[in-house]
């Protein structure tokens, strides 16, 4: 399964957007086999049956490459969450359904992230993750009875996490939908309780 770049030849030469994600999906089919922190650049470009030279062309390093493949990913649930958010309008979450549906096309990518932990790229994940949650919750100005904003932030984004690595990992016979109806449901009750502004973090 490769990435959804749609978007991504709009603004770079055609001939770079596709080396660029010959390397990509090069790095996305070595994680599960390997492990991030055990791939190298030599690995890569030996699955991408591209030159080093053409490697650092275009990227510095084996990061920068884990970067850029990570910002292609986003994108891509980007993408399919606008999508969402038009279909539905009223959804408490919308970027759920798009990283369940993703998780689920890149299974196997997702199972080797999440279900270890000490490679780099593992914690970046969770990290943009937490970022999409923290983005979507003070753009709809969910309130919190007082409590910290990033503490609302981090319970939201924790709970979605443990179910999502445990949704891949476990390889439920649940569809991304099934798992993201029964996620906003839970989500949504303890949500409805949380009806004042936002705190700042700092008291009163």
């Amino acid at each position: 399964m490769k990435i959804e770049r749609a978007g991504d030849r709009n603004t770079i030469d055609r001939r770079i957007a596709r080396t660029r994600g010959l390397l990509q999906d090069a790095l996305i089919a070595l994680i599960p086999e390997r492990g991030y922190a055990a791939i190298t650049v030599d690995d890569i470009c030996q699955r991408a049956n591209v030159g080093r030279s053409t490697f650092y062309t275009h990227y510095a390093d084996k990061d920068a490459l884990r970067s850029a493949t990570i910002e292609a990913h986003l994108r891509s649930i980007g993408r399919r969450r606008e999508a969402a958010s038009q279909e539905t309008g009223s959804r408490l979450f919308e970027f759920s359904l798009p990283m369940f549906e993703h998780a689920h096309a890149f299974r196997p990518l997702h199972h080797a992230l999440l279900a270890s932990s000490g490679d780099t790229i593992h914690d970046e994940l969770r990290e943009r993750i937490r970022r999409a949650v923290r983005e979507e919750l003070v753009e709809k100005g969910i309130g919190d009875r007082g409590m910290p904003a990033e503490f609302v932030i981090q319970f939201i984004a924790g709970a979605f996490l443990a179910v999502l690595t445990w949704w891949v990992v476990t390889d439920m016979d649940l569809s991304p939908a099934q798992a993201d109806e029964l996620f906003q449901r839970m989500a949504g009750k303890g949500i409805s309780a949380w009806d004042m502004p936002w705190s700042d973090g700092r008291g009163a």
